[in-house]
């Protein structure tokens, strides 16, 4: 008998998808070295001129036309479009075959283009196999749910909820994992070694800011206010790919005593993030989970309309974060957590208790459990018994 196959498909319309992806099979081949593991990004089996026009599409729509998105979210969550569906079949025939020759005995999407695709293929009887979903939000949008998706994982109870009384889906096939984080912001740290790899003083506050949907302007101005309040404040910047940003965080004048430290592209986040009293950033799925596993307070400066609003009432009512939209906000907020430790260590708390570190790991035990058990090497022709 072949060794089970497990095929983890994401989709590269954003980062958090494919950081979910690595995260599973971080844990698949830590956990099961047993099952032949493999990732795959959807959008580059696709047609090149459809995964062109659709990441571009998708980064173009929420980051310039915010409220254009709000209304395309809405009505696809309501019923999806036929031409909308019809153009994906057409560009992911290839991505479909690859599928097909690679033949998994179970398959976990971390986007929602892949069981579109695979759905189809399973319901016209071309591809044999149990597909899985995983669900990177704490929200469902329609387009995730289809008959033919035989287990979900979710981020918690309420998101379990809604599939199951929405779509009537069996709460037996939802698992609630919470989101997977990578091995990264799992580990134990060094903090006084990180500490002293960027310069950070142990006795003065440290926020640290993640730019991800916050437009430098804003994150500038964010900064400057929270020095108005609070000049000991340390402050880090991780711009990521966004060398204009970079430059202009780089550039601000800084009152006597304040500390800023501007980062482009970092492999190891997850030690950046560790010595933060609180973070500054966006709410996308990945990034909440993120912060949460290493129990940081979260003040979320901006959310992609739709999913990412239903991440910030997640974390605002576990009492993990505060919703802060404008500059003024952050620094209001930011002043206010500094200027009272007990807030701050009761926010950390709570964010402790909503991360879900050990997500990605109840995900790989559950599909080596799907795609069946691995049988040894043979053993002798004669061995004994006769």
């Amino acid at each position: 008998m072949p060794t089970p196959r497990v095929l983890v498909v994401s989709g590269s319309a954003g980062h958090g998808h494919v950081m979910a992806a690595e995260a599973v099979m971080a844990a698949l081949r830590s956990n099961h070295a047993e099952l032949d593991a493999s990732h795959l990004d959807a959008l580059t089996r696709m047609a090149a001129t459809y995964s062109r026009i659709y990441r571009w599409g998708y980064v173009r729509l929420v980051d310039r036309h915010p409220l254009l998105w709000r209304i395309l979210y809405g009505i696809t969550d309501r019923k999806p479009t036929r031409l909308g569906h019809w153009l994906t079949v057409m560009g992911g025939g290839r991505f479909v075959q690859a599928v097909r020759r690679w033949n998994p005995d179970v398959i976990l999407c971390t986007h929602f283009l892949a069981p579109e695709l695979l759905s189809r293929a399973i319901r016209k009887g071309r591809l044999d196999t149990k597909l899985h979903v995983l669900i990177t939000d704490h929200d469902v949008h329609r387009i995730w749910h289809w008959p033919e998706v035989s287990h979900y994982y979710v981020a918690s109870e309420e998101v379990k909820a809604r599939l199951a009384l929405r779509f009537g889906v069996e709460e037996s096939a939802i698992d609630v994992t919470g989101i997977p984080v990578r091995p990264q912001f799992t580990k134990r740290r060094n903090l006084a070694a990180a500490r002293e790899r960027y310069g950070i003083d142990p006795e003065r506050p440290t926020v640290v800011f993640l730019s991800g949907g916050f437009a430098a302007g804003n994150m500038a101005a964010a900064i400057t206010g929270i020095w108005l309040e609070r000049r000991d404040t340390q402050i880090i910047a991780i711009t990521g790919r966004n060398a204009r940003m970079r430059r202009r965080l780089a550039a601000l004048p800084r009152p006597t005593g304040a500390a800023l430290r501007v980062l482009g592209f970092t492999r190891d986040v997850a030690e950046v993030l560790s010595l933060a009293d609180l973070v500054v950033g966006k709410a996308g799925g990945i990034s909440t989970s993120e912060i949460t596993a290493l129990g940081k307070p979260f003040v979320i400066s901006a959310a992609i309309p739709g999913q990412e609003e239903r991440n910030v009432m997640a974390l605002a009512q576990a009492g993990a974060g505060v919703w802060a939209p404008t500059p003024e906000e952050v620094r209001v907020h930011v002043a206010r957590l500094l200027g009272d430790p007990k807030a701050l260590r009761a926010m950390a708390r709570a964010a402790k208790r909503f991360g879900r570190p050990k997500a990605a790991g109840e995900i790989a035990d559950a599909l080596a459990a799907a795609a069946g058990p691995a049988l040894g090497p043979p053993g002798p022709l004669f061995h004994g018994a006769l």
